[in-house]
């Protein structure tokens, strides 16, 4: 009997171990579980503000072209070139070519966030998708030369000449629009060059 007993006892024992071990890899997979989770959540949040800083991003997009749109239209509806009149009533979107040599330079950051106030920009606020931008834009010249336009008729007694101009536009997001407590800091900034005719 003594033998009987002796083998109840190791098997006792074998068990018991053998629930230790179980109970080790039972915790170990609900450790990885949970890091699995963790890191799905972090994975969905994170891709969801990619997804949302990209949407912002093309929209502000959409307002910088929006905003040289309406700089072209200020340079077509002047009459003449600009260098060549009178400056009233442009200066706040005209920027006579800078006094220092070398091709033109973009406006620095620090214009784009005083040049509204001080009325030395064109500015509007654009609404895409619910969320509004502040555009502001200004036109200078390019430093060409006139030139004629080719194709312009032999048979006409006067010359069509055109100037190039740039112009620089920045679409700031204003926050305004944006779900409660969604927050970008984002601009886009473009520079294109523009043709008028005269």
């Amino acid at each position: 009997m003594m033998l009987i007993a002796g083998s109840h006892t190791g098997i006792r024992e074998g068990a018991a171990r053998q629930r230790g071990v179980t109970l080790m890899l039972a915790i170990f997979v609900i450790l990885a579980l949970t890091f699995a989770v963790l890191g799905l959540v972090y994975f969905v949040r994170y891709g969801s503000e990619v997804a949302s800083n990209s949407a912002v991003h093309t929209e502000a997009i959409q307002a910088t072209d929006i905003g040289l749109e309406a700089a072209n239209t200020q340079l077509q509806l002047h009459s003449g070139f600009p260098e060549a009149s009178n400056m009233t009533g442009i200066q706040w979107w005209y920027n006579p070519a800078p006094t220092a040599l070398g091709p033109p330079q973009p406006p620095p950051v620090s214009f784009w966030a005083t040049c509204a106030p001080t009325k030395s920009c064109g500015a509007t606020s654009i609404i895409i998708n619910g969320v509004t931008f502040n555009v502001e834009y200004v036109v200078a010249p390019s430093g060409l030369p006139p030139a004629v336009l080719n194709g312009a008729s032999q048979a006409s007694s006067t010359t069509t000449s055109y100037m190039t101009y740039l112009a620089y536009v920045n679409a700031q997001l204003s926050n305004q629009g944006l779900a409660a407590g969604e927050r970008h800091n984002m601009n886009a900034d473009i520079e294109a060059t523009l043709r008028k005719v005269e």
